[in-house]
C-alpha cells in the first residue's frame, strides 16, 4: 500500500490552524464588535482602530515572521503562536478599559500573526511545486471554513456572554494550535523527500517539461524580488483590496444590525461570506493553470467591487445574498491567486520574507479601511457611503493587476 506523501499532513495541520486562529480572531471581531459597545459605550471609531492595531502590528511583524520562517521553520513559529494566541484571548476576556483592550488585542496580533499566514502557505508552498495551486486552494479553502465558526462564535456570546466565550476559544487554541504545530515540517529535502513526493528523477523531469515555470531557475532574493515593478503592482492592489476586505470584516455585523437585520442573521451573512469564499479559494486554484493569473486577479477585484456596491444597497435578506454571491467568491479568488502568482513569479527561496514585505506593504490598507469605515459611521450615522467609496478604489485598482507581468530574474540570466 503506497504511503500517503507527508506533504498533505501539512496542508492538514496547517489547515486546521488558519481554521480556527482564522474563525476566532479575524473574522469573528465583527460579532464581539456589538456587545463590547454595549458594555463600555466606547464609539465605533475606537473600537474600530483594534483593527487598526491589528494590521499595524502585522505590517511590523509581518516581515520579521517571513525572514524567521525561512531561516527557522514554520513548526517554531506556529507553536509559539499557538502559545501566545492561547493565552492571549484568556487575557482579552478581563479587559476593562480601553487600553487594555488595545493591549491584549496587540497580544493577539502577534500570536496570529506568528499562526497564519505566513508559516502555514510557505511550509505548504515548500512542500509542492506541480500542485501548488491545488494545496495552496485547499489551504485557503480551510480558511473559508471558519466562516461557519462567526456563527458559533455568535452563539456562544449568546449562551455564556462575550468574556467567558473568548476563555473557551483561549483554550480551543491551545488544544488545537499546539499539536498541529508539531506536525508540520518546513521543506522536504532534509527527510530525504521531494516535492510533490517525486523522487529526484521524477522531479528532474517533471522541472525540465514545465520549462514555463521552473521553480529553482526562478528564486528571487528578497532584494531582486522588490526591484522588479510586479512586486509594487501586487502589493499595491492587495493593499487597497485589503482596506475593503477588512472594513467589511470588521463592520459587516455592525452594518446590518444597523439597518434592522437581527444579530442572528447579521452573524449568518458573515458566515455565508466566508464560507462562500471556498468557492473562489479552491475554484480560483483549480483554473490558475488555464488563465493567466493576473487576468484572474482582476476578475477577483472585480467581484469585489461589484459585492460592495449590492451591500450598501441590501436591506433585506435578498440583498444580502446578492452580495454575498459576489464578495465571497471574489475575497476567497484573491487570496489564492495572489500567493500562485508570488509562487510561480518569485520562486521559493524567500517565500516567506517576499510575502511578508508584501503584508508590510498591505498595512497601510488594512489599518485605515475599518478606522475610517467606522469614522463615517460616527459622522453620519450610516455605512452606505463607506460601501460606494471601498467599491471605487478597488475598480480603481484593476488595472494595477492587470500590468503584473512576469518577472525576469536579471542576475541570472547574465549568466551570474
Amino acid at each position: 500500500m503506497k504511503r500517503i506523501f507527508y506533504g498533505w499532513w501539512i496542508v492538514v495541520a496547517t489547515g486546521l490552524i488558519h481554521f480556527w486562529i482564522g474563525g476566532t480572531f479575524f473574522y469573528s471581531f465583527t460579532a464581539f464588535f456589538n456587545p463590547i459597545v454595549d458594555e463600555f459605550g466606547w464609539s465605533y471609531a475606537a473600537i474600530s482602530f483594534a483593527a487598526s492595531l491589528r494590521s499595524i502590528e502585522g505590517g511590523i511583524v509581518s516581515p520579521l515572521v517571513g525572514f524567521a520562517v525561512d531561516r527557522y521553520g514554520a513548526r517554531r513559529l506556529l507553536l509559539l503562536g499557538s502559545i501566545l494566541s492561547g493565552f492571549g484571548f484568556i487575557l482579552f476576556s478581563h479587559i476593562n478599559a480601553l487600553w487594555t483592550f488595545y493591549a491584549t488585542f496587540i497580544l493577539l496580533s502577534i500570536g496570529s500573526s506568528l499562526l497564519a499566514p505566513i508559516p502555514g502557505w510557505t511550509a505548504v508552498t515548500n512542500w509542492f511545486l506541480r500542485k501548488r495551486g491545488t494545496t495552496i486552494g485547499l489551504l485557503s479553502a480551510a480558511g473559508g471554513m471558519c466562516g461557519m465558526l462567526i456563527y458559533a462564535v455568535n452563539w456562544l456570546i449568546a449562551i455564556y456572554g462575550w468574556r467567558i466565550s473568548l476563555i473557551i476559544i483561549g483554550i480551543g487554541t491551545l488544544v488545537i494550535g499546539i499539536p498541529s504545530s508539531l506536525i508540520v515540517r518546513h521543506r522536504p529535502e532534509p527527510y530525504g523527500l521531494f516535492p510533490d513526493g517525486e523522487r529526484t528523477s521524477e522531479a528532474s523531469s517533471i522541472s525540465q517539461k514545465n520549462h514555463k515555470q521552473p521553480d529553482l531557475a526562478k528564486d528571487f532574493s528578497t532584494k531582486q524580488a522588490l526591484l522588479t515593478k510586479t512586486f509594487w503592482f501586487i502589493a499595491i492592489t492587495m493593499t487597497i483590496s485589503g482596506a475593503a476586505v477588512h472594513s467589511v470584516f470588521v463592520h459587516v455585523m455592525p452594518y446590518l444590525i444597523s439597518v434592522r437585520f437581527s444579530r442572528e442573521m447579521a452573524s449568518l451573512v458573515a458566515s455565508l461570506v466566508v464560507l462562500t469564499s471556498i468557492l473562489g479559494r479552491f475554484g480560483f486554484g483549480w483554473i490558475e493553470s488555464r488563465i493567466k493569473k493576473r487576468y484572474l486577479l482582476a476578475f477577483a477585484l472585480l467581484l469585489q467591487a461589484l459585492g460592495l456596491l449590492f451591500l450598501a444597497k441590501a436591506r433585506t435578506l435578498g440583498d444580502a445574498i446578492i452580495f454575498i454571491a459576489f464578495f465571497g467568491p471574489g475575497y476567497g479568488g484573491g487570496i489564492t491567486i495572489r500567493l500562485t502568482i508570488q509562487a510561480e513569479y518569485f520562486g521559493r527561496r524567500a517565500f516567506g520574507a517576499i510575502q511578508g514585505a508584501i503584508m508590510a506593504i498591505m498595512v497601510i490598507g488594512t489599518m485605515t479601511g475599518p478606522l475610517l469605515t467606522g469614522w463615517i459611521f460616527d459622522l453620519y450615522g450610516s455605512y452606505y457611503k463607506a460601501w460606494i467609496i471601498n467599491s471605487a478604489v478597488i475598480f480603481a485598482s484593476i488595472p494595477l493587476a492587470l500590468m503584473a507581468t512576469e518577472p525576469y530574474l536579471r542576475k541570472r540570466l547574465n549568466g551570474s
